[in-house]
């Protein structure tokens, strides 16, 4: 009578088994995660890029730099600008648009009566070019056009801000930037927060671009402590930024000249900083 052979395994054999697999799954793990975080890091710097040659495809045009919010019509006085999908007091990401389609999808609001851009949906971004696929904040959306993905270099390029009747450095034309190749305009925005905050649309320099007439960083309040709104640089402790040449990359936060302290954070407005690759002529003023 033959004998019956049970091929099963025994319980030390898969609990060997068991442990290969973690051991393979702890190797595996950080190399896919790495891998997924360089595709992100890839797909963001194409992004900046390509909102770089928007931008140097508007200055040929107009030849100027767009504002990074345009609250009036022209002049200081004036009623509100209204740009031409209809959206008043546009931000920079509005005049971004040249061949890559406007930042949100504007036709609801061009055929719909009813509807208009002061409301919630007039804040969603619908242009996947405005996306980093590596932000990833719970209190903020990637897609708000606030307080999301890419800030402007607007103290150096165009800051429409009104003071003592007049716009603080607006309009700058191209021929005052001497050194477009080492002039930031479009980088991965921070906002006025740790490790995200508000108006991250806006993009501050290291330190306070006093020789444009400015005085304070964007986000600011009497009284309170300075709130920058720095790169950020969420790509393995590196920033992506775009220049006005057109050219993109990966950069650390000490490259672009910022200050941190020795718990990596950035010191706004410190005077060991360095804004020659924020002000246009290579110059820290």
């Amino acid at each position: 009578m033959n004998k019956k052979i049970d091929y099963g395994f025994t319980l030390v054999e898969l609990l060997v088994v068991i442990s290969i697999i973690a051991v393979l799954l702890g190797v595996l793990m950080p190399v896919l995660s790495k891998a997924r975080a360089g595709g992100q890091t890839t797909i963001c710097l194409a992004n900046v890029r390509r909102l770089a040659i928007a931008g140097a495809m508007y200055v040929q045009d107009y030849k100027e730099f767009p504002p990074f919010r345009m609250t009036n019509d022209g002049s200081p006085n004036g009623s509100k600008f209204v740009n031409k999908y209809g959206r008043e007091m546009p931000r920079w990401q509005w005049f971004f648009d040249q061949g890559i389609g406007p930042v949100i999808t504007p036709s609801k609001y061009l055929t719909d009566t009813k509807k208009t851009f002061g409301d919630k949906d007039s804040l969603i971004m619908t242009n996947q070019y405005f996306f980093c696929p590596s932000f990833k904040f719970m209190d903020y959306n990637a897609n708000d056009i606030r307080n999301g993905s890419y800030g402007y270099n607007y103290q150096y390029l165009g800051n429409s801000n009104v003071a003592d009747g007049k716009y603080v450095n607006y309009p700058v034309p191209l021929s005052r930037i001497i050194r477009p190749s080492e002039t930031v305009i479009i980088a991965d925005g921070r906002g006025a927060g740790i490790p995200h905050g508000v108006h991250s649309y806006t993009l501050d320099p290291p330190k306070i671009a006093r020789s444009t007439g400015f005085q304070t960083f964007a986000f600011y309040k009497s009284g309170a402590a300075i709130q920058q709104s720095p790169a950020d640089p969420r790509h393995s402790n590196r920033a992506n930024a775009s220049f006005v040449d057109g050219h993109a990359k990966s950069m650390s936060l000490t490259s672009l000249g910022y200050v941190l302290d020795d718990n990596k954070q950035i010191l706004p407005d410190d005077p060991r900083g360095s804004n020659c690759l924020w002000s246009g002529t290579g110059k820290d003023e």
